[in-house]
């Protein structure tokens, strides 16, 4: 009977961790991306690498970050765990903008909607997609300088 108990026990263990596929995995460094349903391994790898530019350049702690990529329709579901109590305070434009530049830079500009999770990939808050435009990059301008000839019939005579 003991030995029928310890089975049970553990095949519900296996059943249990079984239904936690967050999906495929792809990494750089302290960063790691789960994706499925309609992201392909390529836009995970490149999501990864980029949060991994935009983590290590803000001088943030190398402690493991976690997000799930999920695509529904035309829209990507940018799914990060976040510190729930930190969270509540940042406003929904740090969001935006982190959609913004997944969207130009990964999903070629499919609107990225971010959903902020706890550990286990349970919703905590929506940021729905809105579009910010960084705009064009800024121009270069002209450091040569060009003399222009005399103008006739100006000037004294």
């Amino acid at each position: 009977m003991k030995k029928i108990s310890s089975l049970l026990l553990l095949t519900s263990v296996l059943i249990i961790a079984g239904c936690t596929n967050y999906g495929k995995k792809a990494t750089h460094g302290h960063i790691e991306f789960y994706y499925k349903d309609g992201i392909s391994a390529e836009q995970a790898q490149r999501a990864a690498d980029l949060f991994y530019s935009i983590d290590s350049a803000g001088n943030n702690s190398k402690t493991e970050k976690s997000v799930q990529l999920i695509k529904v329709n035309d829209t990507v579901c940018f799914r990060m765990v976040v510190d729930e109590k930190k969270a509540k305070d940042m406003s929904d434009d740090i969001f935006n903008t982190i959609g913004s530049i997944f969207s130009d830079s990964v999903f070629n500009h499919a609107p990225v909607k971010l959903e902020l999770t706890d550990n286990t990939f349970n919703t905590i808050r929506i940021v729905k997609y809105q579009k910010i435009d960084f705009g064009p990059e800024p121009a270069q301008q002209d450091t040569t300088s060009e003399v222009k000839p005399a103008e006739s019939g100006t000037g004294n005579q």
